[in-house]
């Protein structure tokens, strides 16, 4: 493994992409190392496949975070050099009523996929929630982001009052 002497944790670096692989992309660093960018560390959005990420030959723009010399292994990030939009959702919706797209049913309730893109939980115990029994994935209606917590990464929504059936 080849890290050369100024690679460190957070450094910031150029590369390009030479594979895209089912859970992750191997990417050629400038000066010769090869390094992986996990699916964990592809975006902060939720991504299907790394292909939606990025493609063979593209010129990426990564983080550093760790060379396992046991392993011959460099972990790569894209995510780290993006902006985190959670905090601005957080910031901003709050409170809001919104479209929402059911995209999972569960014991504790229904995932309802916002435009934001961030998937929230409908409770089976929220009051007016409990129309969400009747859900199917596929279905739309209005929601209000109730809660949001940064550091689980969780968004709660209701049903807003004047669309309870």
């Amino acid at each position: 493994m080849q890290t050369g002497p100024a690679l460190q944790p957070g450094q910031v670096c150029k590369g390009v992409v030479t594979a895209v692989c089912d859970y992750h992309l191997n990417v050629a660093l400038e000066g010769g190392a090869h390094g992986t960018v996990s699916s964990a560390n592809l975006s902060w959005m939720k991504v299907d496949h790394p292909a939606q990420v990025a493609q063979v030959g593209q010129t990426v723009t990564v983080v550093f975070l760790s060379a396992d010399p046991d392993r011959d292994t460099i972990s790569l990030s894209l995510k780290d050099i993006e902006p985190d939009p959670f905090i601005e959702f957080a910031r901003t919706e709050l409170g809001k009523i919104t479209p929402g797209k059911v995209t999972k049913l569960a014991t504790i309730g229904v995932f309802v996929q916002l435009p934001s893109g961030f998937e929230a939980l409908l409770p089976n115990t929220e009051p007016r929630g409990g129309g969400a029994n009747r859900a199917r994935v596929g279905d739309e209606f209005k929601v209000k982001v109730e809660y949001i917590n940064l550091h689980h990464r969780q968004v709660r929504v209701s049903i807003p009052s004047s669309d309870a059936a």
